[in-house]
Protein backbone atom coordinates (compact mmCIF):
# COMPACT_ATOMS: atom_id res chain seq x y z
CA UNK A 1 0.00 0.00 0.00
CA UNK A 2 2.44 2.55 0.91
CA UNK A 3 4.38 1.59 -2.53
CA UNK A 4 1.23 2.59 -3.95
CA UNK A 5 1.07 5.81 -2.06
CA UNK A 6 4.36 6.42 -3.05
CA UNK A 7 3.91 5.88 -6.78
CA UNK A 8 0.78 8.33 -6.78
CA UNK A 9 2.96 10.86 -4.75
CA UNK A 10 5.73 10.57 -7.46
CA UNK A 11 3.40 10.76 -10.50
CA UNK A 12 1.66 13.98 -9.29
CA UNK A 13 4.07 16.24 -7.22
CA UNK A 14 6.48 16.92 -9.69
CA UNK A 15 7.49 20.67 -10.46
CA UNK A 16 6.02 20.26 -13.72
CA UNK A 17 3.19 18.75 -12.25
CA UNK A 18 2.11 21.44 -10.17
CA UNK A 19 3.08 24.23 -12.16
CA UNK A 20 0.34 22.45 -14.92
CA UNK A 21 -2.06 22.16 -12.02
CA UNK A 22 -1.93 25.75 -11.45
CA UNK A 23 -1.86 26.76 -15.01
CA UNK A 24 -5.38 24.53 -15.18
CA UNK A 25 -6.54 26.90 -12.13
CA UNK A 26 -6.00 29.83 -14.38
CA UNK A 27 -7.47 27.93 -17.43
CA UNK A 28 -10.65 27.52 -15.48
CA UNK A 29 -11.86 30.60 -14.19
CA UNK A 30 -12.68 31.92 -17.18
CA UNK A 31 -14.23 29.34 -18.87
CA UNK A 32 -16.10 28.54 -15.62
CA UNK A 33 -16.93 31.52 -16.00
CA UNK A 34 -18.53 31.91 -19.41
CA UNK A 35 -19.97 28.71 -19.51
CA UNK A 36 -21.68 28.89 -15.84
CA UNK A 37 -21.40 31.76 -13.77
CA UNK A 38 -22.49 34.38 -16.91
CA UNK A 39 -25.86 31.99 -17.37
CA UNK A 40 -26.84 32.38 -13.65
CA UNK A 41 -26.01 36.15 -14.28
CA UNK A 42 -28.14 36.53 -17.41
CA UNK A 43 -30.98 34.35 -15.97
CA UNK A 44 -30.92 36.04 -13.07
CA UNK A 45 -31.76 39.06 -15.01
CA UNK A 46 -34.53 37.86 -16.80
CA UNK A 47 -32.81 37.45 -19.75
CA UNK A 48 -34.95 35.27 -22.47
CA UNK A 49 -34.02 31.58 -21.92
CA UNK A 50 -33.65 30.99 -26.11
CA UNK A 51 -30.95 34.30 -25.88
CA UNK A 52 -29.32 32.62 -23.14
CA UNK A 53 -28.41 29.58 -25.45
CA UNK A 54 -27.46 31.83 -28.31
CA UNK A 55 -24.78 32.93 -25.62
CA UNK A 56 -22.92 29.22 -25.77
CA UNK A 57 -21.98 31.16 -29.55
CA UNK A 58 -19.80 33.53 -27.36
CA UNK A 59 -17.64 30.28 -26.62
CA UNK A 60 -16.72 30.45 -30.50
CA UNK A 61 -12.90 31.53 -30.45
CA UNK A 62 -12.42 27.71 -28.23
CA UNK A 63 -13.09 26.18 -31.64
CA UNK A 64 -11.75 27.97 -33.69
CA UNK A 65 -8.49 28.30 -31.90
CA UNK A 66 -6.16 26.48 -34.36
CA UNK A 67 -6.77 29.70 -36.91
CA UNK A 68 -4.13 31.19 -34.80
CA UNK A 69 -2.43 28.57 -33.22
CA UNK A 70 0.19 28.29 -35.63
CA UNK A 71 1.32 32.04 -34.77
CA UNK A 72 2.03 30.67 -31.17
CA UNK A 73 3.76 27.90 -32.27
CA UNK A 74 6.12 30.03 -34.88
CA UNK A 75 6.49 33.72 -33.21
CA UNK A 76 8.85 34.93 -30.24
CA UNK A 77 7.50 38.33 -28.54
CA UNK A 78 10.91 40.49 -28.75
CA UNK A 79 13.11 41.00 -26.05
CA UNK A 80 11.00 39.08 -23.47
CA UNK A 81 10.92 35.66 -24.85
CA UNK A 82 14.54 35.56 -25.43
CA UNK A 83 14.68 36.00 -20.91
CA UNK A 84 11.62 34.16 -20.32
CA UNK A 85 10.72 31.80 -22.89
CA UNK A 86 8.39 32.09 -26.32
CA UNK A 87 5.32 30.16 -24.33
CA UNK A 88 5.64 31.82 -20.79
CA UNK A 89 6.18 35.34 -22.75
CA UNK A 90 2.60 34.81 -24.84
CA UNK A 91 1.38 33.74 -21.33
CA UNK A 92 1.91 36.94 -19.54
CA UNK A 93 0.97 39.00 -22.36
CA UNK A 94 -2.52 37.03 -22.48
CA UNK A 95 -3.13 36.65 -19.08
CA UNK A 96 -2.93 40.48 -18.85
CA UNK A 97 -4.99 41.20 -21.61
CA UNK A 98 -7.86 38.41 -20.07
CA UNK A 99 -7.65 40.20 -16.55
CA UNK A 100 -8.76 43.25 -18.09
CA UNK A 101 -11.58 41.71 -20.37
CA UNK A 102 -13.13 40.07 -17.03
CA UNK A 103 -12.89 43.51 -15.36
CA UNK A 104 -15.10 45.20 -18.43
CA UNK A 105 -17.39 43.02 -18.37
CA UNK A 106 -18.23 43.03 -14.94
CA UNK A 107 -18.51 46.96 -15.73
CA UNK A 108 -21.35 46.29 -17.91
CA UNK A 109 -25.21 45.48 -17.14
CA UNK A 110 -26.57 43.47 -19.51
CA UNK A 111 -30.33 44.93 -19.40
CA UNK A 112 -29.15 47.53 -20.65
CA UNK A 113 -26.31 46.49 -23.21
CA UNK A 114 -26.50 42.86 -24.11
CA UNK A 115 -25.34 43.20 -27.18
CA UNK A 116 -21.73 44.52 -25.43
CA UNK A 117 -22.14 41.63 -22.83
CA UNK A 118 -21.84 38.92 -25.57
CA UNK A 119 -19.04 40.92 -27.27
CA UNK A 120 -17.24 40.98 -24.38
CA UNK A 121 -17.64 37.57 -23.14
CA UNK A 122 -16.41 36.77 -26.55
CA UNK A 123 -13.67 38.55 -26.01
CA UNK A 124 -12.51 36.73 -22.96
CA UNK A 125 -13.19 33.79 -24.69
CA UNK A 126 -10.73 34.59 -26.98
CA UNK A 127 -7.53 35.32 -24.48
CA UNK A 128 -8.71 31.62 -22.65
CA UNK A 129 -8.59 29.86 -25.79
CA UNK A 130 -4.89 31.73 -26.79
CA UNK A 131 -3.99 30.87 -23.26
CA UNK A 132 -5.31 27.62 -23.55
CA UNK A 133 -3.63 26.71 -26.89
CA UNK A 134 -0.20 28.07 -25.02
CA UNK A 135 -0.20 25.87 -21.59
CA UNK A 136 -1.58 22.91 -23.57
CA UNK A 137 2.04 23.22 -26.24
CA UNK A 138 3.64 23.75 -23.02
CA UNK A 139 2.24 20.46 -20.79
CA UNK A 140 2.50 18.19 -23.91
CA UNK A 141 6.22 19.64 -24.58
CA UNK A 142 7.44 19.08 -21.16
CA UNK A 143 6.07 15.81 -20.10
CA UNK A 144 7.08 12.20 -21.22
CA UNK A 145 4.51 10.24 -22.83
CA UNK A 146 4.37 8.14 -19.37
CA UNK A 147 3.12 11.33 -18.17
CA UNK A 148 0.76 12.67 -20.06
CA UNK A 149 -2.27 10.64 -18.53
CA UNK A 150 -0.91 12.47 -14.96
CA UNK A 151 -0.70 15.94 -16.82
CA UNK A 152 -4.29 15.39 -18.34
CA UNK A 153 -5.32 14.76 -14.81
CA UNK A 154 -3.77 17.48 -13.29
CA UNK A 155 -4.91 19.94 -16.02
CA UNK A 156 -8.45 18.49 -15.19
CA UNK A 157 -7.99 19.18 -12.03
CA UNK A 158 -7.04 22.83 -11.97
CA UNK A 159 -9.84 23.35 -14.20
CA UNK A 160 -12.14 22.34 -11.42
CA UNK A 161 -10.56 24.93 -9.01
CA UNK A 162 -10.46 27.39 -11.28
CA UNK A 163 -14.26 26.19 -11.49
CA UNK A 164 -14.94 26.46 -7.96
CA UNK A 165 -13.29 29.84 -7.91
CA UNK A 166 -15.12 31.49 -10.58
CA UNK A 167 -18.56 29.33 -9.90
CA UNK A 168 -19.45 28.74 -6.34
CA UNK A 169 -16.94 31.34 -4.97
CA UNK A 170 -18.71 33.86 -7.36
CA UNK A 171 -21.79 32.93 -6.38
CA UNK A 172 -20.82 33.36 -2.55
CA UNK A 173 -19.34 36.73 -2.95
CA UNK A 174 -22.21 38.06 -4.88
CA UNK A 175 -24.38 37.59 -1.93
CA UNK A 176 -22.04 40.54 -0.12
CA UNK A 177 -21.10 42.43 -2.92
CA UNK A 178 -22.23 43.52 -6.59
CA UNK A 179 -21.12 41.43 -10.03
CA UNK A 180 -18.81 44.52 -10.94
CA UNK A 181 -17.12 43.64 -7.72
CA UNK A 182 -16.74 39.90 -8.66
CA UNK A 183 -15.65 40.43 -11.57
CA UNK A 184 -12.84 42.81 -10.34
CA UNK A 185 -11.80 40.07 -8.20
CA UNK A 186 -11.79 37.41 -10.27
CA UNK A 187 -9.32 39.92 -12.89
CA UNK A 188 -6.98 40.70 -10.07
CA UNK A 189 -6.64 36.80 -9.60
CA UNK A 190 -5.76 36.30 -13.19
CA UNK A 191 -2.87 38.87 -13.02
CA UNK A 192 -1.70 36.88 -8.90
CA UNK A 193 -1.24 33.87 -11.51
CA UNK A 194 0.47 35.93 -14.25
CA UNK A 195 3.30 35.96 -12.46
CA UNK A 196 3.47 32.14 -11.57
CA UNK A 197 4.81 32.54 -15.02
CA UNK A 198 8.39 33.84 -13.45
CA UNK A 199 8.87 30.62 -11.50
CA UNK A 200 7.64 28.01 -13.67
CA UNK A 201 9.99 25.10 -15.38
CA UNK A 202 12.12 26.05 -18.28
CA UNK A 203 10.33 25.24 -21.54
CA UNK A 204 11.85 23.10 -24.14
CA UNK A 205 12.04 24.55 -27.95
CA UNK A 206 10.32 22.81 -30.62
CA UNK A 207 11.30 25.31 -33.52
CA UNK A 208 9.70 25.40 -37.00
CA UNK A 209 12.64 26.22 -39.43
CA UNK A 210 13.16 29.44 -40.59
CA UNK A 211 12.72 31.09 -44.23
CA UNK A 212 12.77 34.09 -45.71
CA UNK A 213 10.50 33.36 -48.37
CA UNK A 214 7.15 34.33 -47.78
CA UNK A 215 5.49 31.75 -48.97
CA UNK A 216 7.85 28.61 -47.61
CA UNK A 217 7.19 30.50 -43.96
CA UNK A 218 3.46 30.39 -44.80
CA UNK A 219 3.85 26.79 -45.24
CA UNK A 220 5.97 26.12 -41.98
CA UNK A 221 3.64 27.88 -40.34
CA UNK A 222 0.17 26.88 -41.28
CA UNK A 223 0.26 24.27 -43.32
CA UNK A 224 3.14 21.81 -42.44
CA UNK A 225 1.50 21.38 -39.19
CA UNK A 226 -1.83 20.09 -40.26
CA UNK A 227 -0.61 18.17 -43.38
CA UNK A 228 1.75 16.34 -40.70
CA UNK A 229 -0.70 15.01 -38.73
CA UNK A 230 -3.01 13.96 -41.55
CA UNK A 231 -0.13 12.57 -43.25
CA UNK A 232 0.84 10.39 -40.49
CA UNK A 233 -2.72 9.23 -39.58
CA UNK A 234 -4.38 6.09 -41.86
CA UNK A 235 -7.16 7.55 -43.62
CA UNK A 236 -10.39 5.67 -42.15
CA UNK A 237 -8.46 6.21 -38.52
CA UNK A 238 -8.20 9.83 -39.15
CA UNK A 239 -12.26 10.09 -40.13
CA UNK A 240 -12.77 8.13 -37.19
CA UNK A 241 -10.53 9.75 -34.99
CA UNK A 242 -12.16 13.19 -36.15
CA UNK A 243 -15.63 11.46 -35.80
CA UNK A 244 -14.97 10.91 -32.31
CA UNK A 245 -13.94 13.84 -31.28
CA UNK A 246 -16.42 15.72 -32.24
CA UNK A 247 -19.01 13.11 -30.45
CA UNK A 248 -17.25 12.28 -27.24
CA UNK A 249 -19.02 15.61 -25.26
CA UNK A 250 -22.15 16.18 -27.38
CA UNK A 251 -24.39 14.93 -25.16
CA UNK A 252 -22.28 16.13 -22.40
CA UNK A 253 -22.38 20.03 -23.62
CA UNK A 254 -25.55 19.78 -24.64
CA UNK A 255 -26.90 19.12 -21.34
CA UNK A 256 -24.31 20.99 -19.54
CA UNK A 257 -25.57 24.65 -21.33
CA UNK A 258 -28.53 24.12 -19.95
CA UNK A 259 -27.84 23.08 -16.39
CA UNK A 260 -27.28 26.25 -14.59
CA UNK A 261 -30.24 27.93 -16.35
CA UNK A 262 -32.41 24.59 -15.20
CA UNK A 263 -31.74 24.37 -11.65
CA UNK A 264 -32.58 28.11 -11.45
CA UNK A 265 -35.91 27.26 -13.57
CA UNK A 266 -37.10 24.63 -11.53
CA UNK A 267 -36.35 26.41 -8.10
CA UNK A 268 -33.07 26.28 -7.01
CA UNK A 269 -31.00 29.52 -4.65
CA UNK A 270 -28.08 30.46 -5.82
CA UNK A 271 -26.45 29.45 -2.71
CA UNK A 272 -28.08 26.06 -3.33
CA UNK A 273 -26.90 25.82 -6.77
CA UNK A 274 -22.71 26.90 -5.36
CA UNK A 275 -23.21 24.42 -2.80
CA UNK A 276 -24.15 21.27 -5.17
CA UNK A 277 -22.86 22.58 -8.28
CA UNK A 278 -19.76 23.82 -7.81
CA UNK A 279 -18.55 22.43 -4.25
CA UNK A 280 -19.58 18.68 -4.26
CA UNK A 281 -19.46 18.75 -8.07
CA UNK A 282 -15.77 19.78 -7.80
CA UNK A 283 -14.70 16.99 -5.19
CA UNK A 284 -16.60 14.52 -7.52
CA UNK A 285 -14.28 15.90 -11.04
CA UNK A 286 -11.45 15.66 -8.77
CA UNK A 287 -12.13 12.03 -8.11
CA UNK A 288 -12.70 11.54 -11.25
CA UNK A 289 -9.40 13.20 -12.96
CA UNK A 290 -7.15 11.58 -10.91
CA UNK A 291 -8.85 8.14 -10.70
CA UNK A 292 -8.76 8.58 -14.69
CA UNK A 293 -5.50 9.66 -14.68
CA UNK A 294 -4.08 6.86 -12.44
CA UNK A 295 -6.07 3.94 -14.18
CA UNK A 296 -4.87 5.52 -17.72
CA UNK A 297 -1.13 3.66 -17.04
CA UNK A 298 -2.41 0.44 -15.84
CA UNK A 299 -5.45 -0.13 -18.51
CA UNK A 300 -4.59 2.38 -21.10
CA UNK A 301 -5.92 5.20 -22.57
CA UNK A 302 -9.42 3.72 -24.72
CA UNK A 303 -10.56 1.18 -21.68
CA UNK A 304 -10.68 4.63 -19.36
CA UNK A 305 -12.72 6.24 -22.00
CA UNK A 306 -14.67 3.65 -23.26
CA UNK A 307 -15.99 3.60 -19.07
CA UNK A 308 -15.89 7.59 -19.05
CA UNK A 309 -18.27 6.99 -22.41
CA UNK A 310 -20.76 4.82 -20.69
CA UNK A 311 -20.62 6.87 -17.51
CA UNK A 312 -21.67 10.30 -19.31
CA UNK A 313 -24.24 8.56 -20.44
CA UNK A 314 -25.44 7.63 -17.82
CA UNK A 315 -25.03 10.56 -15.81
CA UNK A 316 -26.90 12.83 -18.24
CA UNK A 317 -30.45 10.47 -17.43
CA UNK A 318 -29.46 12.21 -13.80
CA UNK A 319 -31.62 15.54 -15.05
CA UNK A 320 -34.32 13.44 -16.39
CA UNK A 321 -35.31 12.04 -12.56
CA UNK A 322 -33.73 15.84 -11.32
CA UNK A 323 -36.67 17.31 -13.64
CA UNK A 324 -39.28 15.19 -12.54
CA UNK A 325 -38.98 14.76 -8.71
CA UNK A 326 -38.50 18.73 -8.37
CA UNK A 327 -36.38 20.86 -5.89
CA UNK A 328 -35.11 18.26 -4.08
CA UNK A 329 -31.76 19.29 -2.92
CA UNK A 330 -30.35 16.14 -2.16
CA UNK A 331 -31.03 14.76 -5.89
CA UNK A 332 -29.47 18.15 -6.94
CA UNK A 333 -26.34 16.75 -5.10
CA UNK A 334 -26.77 13.20 -6.74
CA UNK A 335 -26.78 14.67 -10.12
CA UNK A 336 -23.85 16.84 -9.60
CA UNK A 337 -21.83 14.68 -8.58
CA UNK A 338 -23.13 11.95 -10.63
CA UNK A 339 -22.65 14.14 -13.73
CA UNK A 340 -18.87 16.06 -12.67
CA UNK A 341 -17.59 11.89 -11.59
CA UNK A 342 -18.18 10.67 -15.27
CA UNK A 343 -17.42 13.84 -16.90
CA UNK A 344 -14.03 14.29 -14.83
CA UNK A 345 -12.93 10.65 -15.46
CA UNK A 346 -13.85 10.82 -19.32
CA UNK A 347 -11.90 14.08 -19.82
CA UNK A 348 -8.49 12.41 -18.19
CA UNK A 349 -8.72 9.85 -20.51
CA UNK A 350 -9.64 12.28 -23.89
CA UNK A 351 -7.06 15.04 -22.41
CA UNK A 352 -4.81 12.13 -22.47
CA UNK A 353 -5.61 10.49 -25.51
CA UNK A 354 -5.33 14.08 -27.96
CA UNK A 355 -2.02 14.75 -26.25
CA UNK A 356 -0.77 11.58 -27.86
CA UNK A 357 -2.10 12.12 -31.01
CA UNK A 358 0.55 15.30 -31.45
CA UNK A 359 3.32 15.59 -32.45
CA UNK A 360 5.81 17.78 -30.04
CA UNK A 361 7.34 19.89 -33.12
CA UNK A 362 3.94 20.92 -34.05
CA UNK A 363 2.28 21.13 -30.45
CA UNK A 364 0.09 24.05 -30.13
CA UNK A 365 -1.28 23.72 -33.76
CA UNK A 366 -2.04 20.31 -33.33
CA UNK A 367 -3.69 20.07 -29.90
CA UNK A 368 -5.74 23.30 -31.03
CA UNK A 369 -6.95 21.69 -34.36
CA UNK A 370 -7.93 18.72 -32.27
CA UNK A 371 -9.42 20.24 -29.24
CA UNK A 372 -11.53 22.57 -31.58
CA UNK A 373 -13.17 20.49 -33.01
CA UNK A 374 -14.28 19.01 -29.68
CA UNK A 375 -15.57 22.71 -29.16
CA UNK A 376 -17.93 22.74 -32.03
CA UNK A 377 -20.07 20.51 -30.01
CA UNK A 378 -19.70 23.18 -27.52
CA UNK A 379 -20.51 25.76 -29.29
CA UNK A 380 -22.11 25.45 -32.59
CA UNK A 381 -24.08 22.33 -32.17
CA UNK A 382 -25.20 23.26 -28.16
CA UNK A 383 -26.46 26.63 -29.20
CA UNK A 384 -30.08 25.96 -30.10
CA UNK A 385 -30.76 24.10 -26.56
CA UNK A 386 -32.49 27.10 -25.05
CA UNK A 387 -34.96 26.99 -28.14
CA UNK A 388 -35.24 22.82 -27.97
CA UNK A 389 -35.95 22.97 -23.73
CA UNK A 390 -38.79 25.32 -25.05
CA UNK A 391 -39.95 23.14 -27.50
CA UNK A 392 -40.09 19.70 -25.80
CA UNK A 393 -39.39 20.87 -22.05
CA UNK A 394 -36.54 19.67 -19.94
CA UNK A 395 -37.62 16.13 -19.43
CA UNK A 396 -37.45 14.97 -23.27
CA UNK A 397 -34.70 17.57 -23.62
CA UNK A 398 -32.11 15.64 -21.35
CA UNK A 399 -33.42 12.27 -22.71
CA UNK A 400 -32.43 13.86 -26.42
CA UNK A 401 -29.08 14.78 -24.59
CA UNK A 402 -28.45 11.25 -23.46
CA UNK A 403 -28.93 10.03 -26.89
CA UNK A 404 -26.04 12.25 -27.98
CA UNK A 405 -23.80 10.63 -26.35
CA UNK A 406 -23.96 6.88 -27.85
CA UNK A 407 -22.14 7.29 -31.35
CA UNK A 408 -18.49 8.12 -29.43
CA UNK A 409 -19.42 4.51 -27.31
CA UNK A 410 -20.25 3.28 -30.30
CA UNK A 411 -16.65 4.76 -32.09
CA UNK A 412 -14.51 3.90 -29.21
CA UNK A 413 -15.42 -0.07 -29.38
CA UNK A 414 -14.54 -0.18 -32.94
CA UNK A 415 -11.34 1.48 -32.11
CA UNK A 416 -10.65 -0.77 -29.59
CA UNK A 417 -10.94 -4.11 -32.21
CA UNK A 418 -9.30 -2.35 -34.77
CA UNK A 419 -6.57 -0.61 -33.46
CA UNK A 420 -5.65 -1.51 -30.53
CA UNK A 421 -2.39 -0.21 -30.07
CA UNK A 422 -3.48 3.45 -30.47
CA UNK A 423 -0.53 4.59 -28.29
CA UNK A 424 1.70 3.66 -31.38
CA UNK A 425 -0.04 6.37 -33.96
CA UNK A 426 1.78 9.73 -31.33
CA UNK A 427 5.31 10.99 -32.23
CA UNK A 428 8.23 12.19 -30.33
Amino acid sequence: MFKKIYEIKSLYFSKKLVFIFLMGIVSGIPLYLILSTLMIWLTRENIDIATIGLFSLTQLPWSLKFIWAPLIDSFTIPIFGKFLGNRRTWLVLTQFLLGCSIILLGMNDPNENLFFCALLAMVIAFFSATQDIIIDAYRIEILKESEQGAGAAMTQAGYRIGGIISGAGALYFREIVEWKTVFLFLGILIFIFMFLNFFAPEELNYKLHKSNKDKNRFYLIFIKPIKEFFLRSQKLYLIIILLFILFFKLGDVVAGVMANPFYVKIGFSNIEIANASKLFGVVATLVGVFVGGYLIKSYGILNILIVGSMLQIISNLLFVFLSIIGPEFIYLILTVAGENFSGGLGSAGFVAYLSVLCNKKYTATQYALLSSIMGVARTILSSPSGYLVGLVGWTYFFLISTVFGIPALLILFWMKRKFPLVNQISKD
